[in-house]
C-alpha cells in the first residue's frame, strides 16, 4: 500500500510540474496573452504565483481545521521553521528565474539542465543520511551527462545549429542558480519533516513557506527597483553600441528611437548621454530604457503588480494551482530520504519535447533523445535501494 500512494504522489507530483512548465512558459509567450506585449516582469510573476499558492494552501488548512484539527498542529516548530525560511528564500529567487527562462527558451531546452543536481543528490543522501551509494548511482550519471550532452552534439560536430536552440551565458547563469536553490530545497525539505512537531502536516508546512515567500518576493519588489534607481541603471551614462542598439534600439517603436538618438550621442564604440538634458528628459528616458528590460537584473524585478496586461497573471495564477499541489506533494514524500524519490519526480522531463512539439516549437530529435537518457539516468540512479525498500527518516519528536 505504500508503494501505491508513493507512485500515486509521484504522477501527481509530475504533472504538476510539467504543467508548471508549460503554463510558465505560455505566460511569456506574445501569442497566448492576447497578441500583446508581455508587460509584466518575472518578480511580478513570481509574486502573483506565490499569492496564488499562498491562497490555496489557506483554503486547504481552513479545511483542516474546520474539520477538527487543533491549531497547534499549524506550528511547526522554531527548527522547522528556520529551515522553511531558508526554503523559501532560495524557492523565490528559483522562481524568478523559472520565469526568465520560459521568456526566452522553450522548456525543452533547459528543464533537463535545470535538474542537474538531482545527479549529486546519492552522495549527499551518504553525507547527511548514511544512504549507501551503489553502482547504479554512478551508471545514472554517466546517463545525465550523456543525456545532457547529446543535444549540444550538431554544434560539437561543428554542423548549423538554430541559434534558439542553444542556451546562452545568461542562461546557464540562471541553471547554475537554479540548480543550487532546487537542491537545497529537497535537504530542507527532508529536515523541515523531519524535525517538525508531531501532528503537524504537509499543508501548515506549505501555508507556512508560502507566507515567508510572500515577504520575501514582496520585499524585493520594493527594495530592488529602489537600489536600481539609486544606481542609475535605466538612463547609463556610456553603453557599448552593439548593447545599445540590440538591447535597446530594437525594441522601442521610432518616436521612442528618435527621442533616445536625440538623448545620447555615438562616438569610438559608444553612446553618451547628453549631458544638458532636463530632469523630466532624464525620467522619461529612464521609464523607456526600462521598458526594454535594457539591465538583466533589475528588470526582473521591475513594474507595478496591477499589470496593464491581465492575461500573463491568469497563466501564473493556475500555475500556483499546480505549485501549490507539487509542494504539499513534495512535503508528503520528504519523509523518505529524497535521494531515494525525488529522481522520479522528474519522469515528465522525457515528455516535455513531445509537448512542445505540439505547441509548434522546433523540437529536434537530438533533444528527444537527450531528455530521456537523461530522465533515464535520473531514474536509474536510485533504482536498486536497497532492493526497492521504503525507509522513513526517523522523526525528531515522535
Amino acid at each position: 500500500m505504500e508503494w501505491l500512494l508513493i507512485i500515486l504522489w509521484l504522477s501527481i507530483i509530475n504533472g504538476g510540474l510539467g504543467g508548471q512548465y508549460i503554463l510558465n512558459w505560455m505566460g511569456n509567450q506574445q501569442r497566448f496573452v492576447g497578441n500583446q506585449p508581455i508587460g509584466v516582469s518575472p518578480g511580478v510573476m513570481t509574486w502573483w504565483r506565490e499569492l496564488s499558492k499562498l491562497v490555496w494552501a489557506l483554503i486547504a488548512v481552513t479545511i483542516e481545521v474546520i474539520r477538527g484539527k487543533k491549531i497547534k498542529y499549524l506550528w511547526p516548530g522554531v527548527i522547522s521553521m528556520v529551515t522553511i525560511i531558508i526554503c523559501a528564500f532560495t524557492g523565490v529567487i528559483e522562481n524568478v528565474g523559472f520565469f526568465y527562462l520560459p521568456r526566452y527558451y522553450s522548456p525543452h531546452l533547459f528543464a533537463p539542465y535545470v535538474n542537474v543536481y538531482l545527479a549529486l543528490l546519492p552522495f549527499f543522501g551518504k553525507f547527511l543520511f548514511d544512504a549507501p551509494i551503489r553502482k547504479a548511482h554512478w551508471i545514472g550519471i554517466l546517463l545525465v551527462i550523456t543525456g545532457l550532452s547529446i543535444p549540444y552534439l550538431p554544434r560539437i560536430l561543428g554542423g548549423v545549429v538554430d541559434p534558439k536552440s542553444v542556451l546562452d551565458g545568461s542562461a546557464i547563469i540562471w541553471i547554475i542558480i537554479i540548480n543550487g536553490c532546487l537542491f537545497s530545497q529537497q535537504i530542507l525539505n527532508n529536515k523541515t519533516v523531519q524535525t517538525a512537531f508531531k501532528g503537524v502536516g504537509p499543508n501548515a508546512l506549505v501555508l507556512w513557506r508560502e507566507i515567508w515567500k510572500m515577504v520575501f518576493i514582496t520585499s524585493a519588489l520594493f527594495i530592488i527597483p529602489f537600489i536600481g534607481e539609486l544606481m542609475n541603471a535605466n538612463i547609463p551614462n556610456e553603453v557599448k553600441t552593439n548593447i545599445f542598439e540590440t538591447r535597446v534600439l530594437a525594441k522601442v517603436d521610432p518616436e521612442k528611437k528618435d527621442l533616445l538618438l536625440n538623448s545620447y550621442y555615438e562616438k569610438d564604440g559608444s553612446y553618451f548621454l547628453k549631458e544638458d538634458l532636463s530632469p523630466a528628459a532624464k525620467e522619461n528616458i529612464e521609464k523607456i530604457i526600462a521598458s526594454t528590460e535594457y539591465h538583466r537584473f533589475f528588470s526582473l524585478f521591475h513594474g507595478s503588480i496591477i499589470p496593464k496586461n491581465w492575461w500573463p497573471i491568469l497563466f501564473v495564477v493556475l500555475a500556483g494551482l499546480t505549485g501549490y499541489i507539487y509542494s504539499f506533494g513534495f512535503f508528503k514524500l520528504a519523509r523518505f530520504s529524497a535521494h531515494f524519490w525525488v529522481p522520479y519526480t522528474n519522469v515528465y522531463l522525457a515528455i516535455i519535447p513531445f509537448v512542445m512539439f505540439l505547441f509548434g516549437q522546433n523540437v529536434t530529435t537530438y533533444q528527444i533523445i537527450g531528455a530521456v537518457i537523461t530522465t533515464a539516468g535520473l531514474m536509474v540512479g536510485v533504482s536498486d535501494y536497497k532492493k526497492n525498500k521504503i525507509e522513513e527518516i526517523e522523526k525528531k519528536y515522535k
